[in-house]
């Protein structure tokens, strides 16, 4: 692999299109994404919706391997800088811009999509966290300004000049894989999703449409795609928006297969991620997947499956017992919820961070922290009623100084 200096903190990676991975012949087809370049500007590359009716971008066969390159979540509109004000104006219907979709030969509806994830690897060798304004996760309250950590992705670690003295290592997946819905599959989406987007529950369809790219669709044949595609925001039955640190190089993934082909997309790369992903963020990097594809006929009905199931990466930051595990419960002075996870796992976090904040760090870095280490988050128990129990473990090495309390 060829080495690469770190580059001063001035040089603005969106436009300079820099990377440490060079074009190599590996006898794989290759989609070169441009580095810098939004999707609606190099459309055929890709789409931000899904929908079934989205032309393919590929077609390959059993066994056949594909290299597949994405701009990060952000669709190229964070900036090398340290000024926040393109946290500001972000613009989330942009968000996820995935490459594909790769039709597969011979996979037919009802069948299990086999995808072997061989690679995942930068693209420019930098990488963004950010708290959005109002998109934090379940402290968005916190910081209502939002907060932008610039990464350094160099090797296997990620370091940034708005937290020193951390250090991340690489565990590199895509946060978005999945395959196209069925349009009675869509339509069930829609129908049960309608009501939250009403209360704000749920990323806008309709008033987002304007931003919808869908590869090479224009026109008339746009419009009724738009009309009805989904947003790419939560995770459903075709994967999509997984998040899963895991899901990394050496995994393999059984998808459930709705329309005949396939249809895989992905993007929405990450360098390195907690369990949760609390903030809403990774690490988040534009990248290069290396994927290989093959099936198990019928496999739906055969095994019960009725969403993504995978065999996780045998690769693993190796931090053995050096953690620090903070529990979480679904009671919290005069609250009580009943065995609510997703309390506990909130309380977890903000043990955490209050914890951190005896060290010198910032509540922004203390959760950005929590959302990007390779941390682990667990359910403790949801039986013991009328309290749920997380555990959140931050890994001790990631830290150029002692956090253990003396």
């Amino acid at each position: 692999m060829m080495e690469v200096s770190r580059m001063s903190h001035t040089v603005d990676f969106t436009h300079s299109g820099v990377s440490r991975f060079p074009d190599r012949d590996l006898g794989v087809k290759r989609f070169h994404c441009e580095v810098g370049v939004a999707l609606a500007d190099q459309k055929h590359l890709g789409h931000n919706r899904w929908h079934p009716d989205i032309p393919p971008l590929y077609e390959v066969g059993l066994g056949d391997e594909v290299i597949l390159e994405a701009g990060g979540y952000d669709d190229y509109q964070l900036k090398d800088v340290d000024d926040d004000q393109d946290v500001r104006d972000f613009d989330l219907t942009r968000t996820h811009p995935m490459t594909g979709p790769i039709k597969v030969d011979g996979v037919k509806a009802g069948d299990l999509l086999v995808v072997d994830v061989l690679d995942i690897q930068p693209l420019s060798g930098i990488g963004y966290s950010n708290i959005l304004p109002g998109m934090g996760g379940p402290l968005a309250n916190w910081f209502p300004k939002g907060y932008k950590t610039v990464w350094d992705l160099h090797g296997t670690t990620a370091t940034s000049r708005q937290i020193p003295g951390v250090e991340i290592p690489a565990l590199s997946h895509p946060g978005v894989i999945g395959v196209a819905p069925s349009h009675e599959l869509l339509e069930q989406w829609n129908k049960r999703e309608d009501p939250l987007i009403e209360q704000g529950l749920a990323a806008p369809r309709s008033d987002a449409r304007s931003t919808a790219v869908l590869r090479t669709l224009e026109g008339d044949e746009w419009a009724r795609v738009a009309e009805t595609a989904a947003r790419t925001v939560p995770p459903r039955e075709n994967g999509g928006n997984l998040d899963i640190k895991n899901l990394s190089r050496g995994s393999r993934v059984y998808f459930p297969v709705f329309v005949d082909g396939g249809l895989l997309s992905t993007g929405d790369f990450h360098f390195a991620e907690g369990d949760g992903e609390i903030t809403w963020n990774a690490i988040e990097m534009d990248g290069v997947g290396w994927y290989r594809f093959d099936v198990i006929k019928g496999g739906m009905a055969k095994y019960g499956i009725r969403t993504p199931m995978l065999r996780p990466s045998p690769i693993d930051p190796n931090f053995g017992t050096r953690y620090l595990t903070f529990t979480g419960l679904s009671a919290a002075g005069s609250e009580q919820k009943y065995l609510d996870a997703t309390m506990a796992a909130v309380q977890a976090v903000e043990q955490a961070i209050e914890y951190l904040g005896k060290f010198g760090y910032t509540p922004e870095q203390a959760y950005t922290i929590i959302s990007v280490a390779p941390c682990e988050m667990h359910i403790g128990g949801i039986v013991d009623i009328p309290n749920a129990a997380v555990t959140l473990k931050l890994p001790l090495d990631i830290f150029d100084q002692d956090i253990l309390p003396r």
